[in-house]
């Protein structure tokens, strides 16, 4: 049995109808009708149950389909590998990241490569880091960049590419802060502005507090640095937020970094992907840019 008889199969079993199938293949329904019969009579089953509104799959088809589709992909993903290296580098990457990496490290580099090849576009995601794990693995985005540390134990593969500093924050409300050598157990006691879970940059600072025997007496949640930022500004409490998203901030003093011991850890940030996977030659091109970069 050839494979266009198994592709009629499979797009008859999506679209569970016939005409459906007949418009997406640009096949007539007749021809449709009996080429999956031939299937049934070569195989000695009924696959399909046919009905006014259309047709689902029988015990025996529902058993076949799983492997049918993960065949079809294979062949799918063989022309696309071909397809995406005697074209002109286009399409669109797809990119797990946080607004704070987004504007603290990605963005240069996107305008470098939208320089370089225009014909390619980029699509942010900045879901938590836990759901866009959920949506590499679903194939919906090409990789993420992430503060570590993270979960390793899993099927991805974790590659560091740099560092960023958290800090606390103050506006002139707590300004009588700013000239002290603070002990950590010393603010603790102040209203602490930290982004709402899930957040991997929460779950961090609770880790430090913890490490140092610290409980957070006082947590007001924030849904987003940007947020954090505006309430630290209005004198809601003492923000924690990455050095580097608020540096433009620090130097117009519309803020003040506090000096705390023991210091924040630097958290270093890099690439998650899968392990095992198939990326676009756009998507491997900007990665080698990033990987490029970090070794320079």
């Amino acid at each position: 049995m050839n494979l266009d008889v198994w592709k009629i199969f499979y797009e008859v079993a999506n679209a569970k109808n016939i005409s459906k199938a007949s418009d997406k293949l640009h096949i007539s329904q007749p021809a449709i009708t009996k080429q999956v019969k031939n299937l049934e009579e070569y195989l000695h089953c009924k696959l399909f149950i046919r009905s006014q509104k259309g047709v689902t799959l029988t015990t025996e088809g529902e058993l076949i389909y799983g492997d049918i589709k993960n065949g079809l992909n294979a062949f799918e993903l063989a022309e696309k590998k071909i397809s995406d290296n005697n074209t002109i580098l286009s399409g669109t990457i797809k990119i797990g990241v946080s607004t704070t990496l987004t504007k603290t490290y990605l963005l240069q580099y996107i305008r470098l490569f939208h320089q370089k090849y225009p014909k390619v576009t980029f699509e942010i995601s900045t879901d938590p880091t836990s759901t866009l794990k959920m949506e590499l693995k679903k194939g919906k985005i090409d990789f993420i960049i992430a503060k570590f540390p993270l979960q390793t134990k899993d099927d991805f593969l974790y590659t560091k590419i740099g560092e960023m500093q958290d800090i606390f924050i103050v506006s002139d409300a707590y300004k009588e802060l700013v000239s002290k050598k603070l002990a950590l157990k010393e603010i603790v006691h102040y209203p602490i502005l930290l982004q709402k879970q899930p957040s991997s940059s929460r779950d961090y600072i609770e880790k430090y507090c913890f490490t140092n025997k610290i409980k957070l007496h006082s947590v007001m949640e924030i849904a987003s640095s940007n947020l954090l930022i505006e309430f630290t500004k209005i004198g809601y409490g003492i923000g924690v937020v990455t050095k580097e998203y608020v540096l433009r901030e620090l130097q117009n003093k519309e803020i003040y970094e506090l000096e705390v011991t023991p210091k924040i850890p630097k958290r270093t940030f890099g690439i998650i992907a899968l392990k095992k996977d198939y990326l676009s030659r756009g998507s491997t091109e900007f990665l080698r840019m990033l990987l490029k970069e970090k070794e320079e």
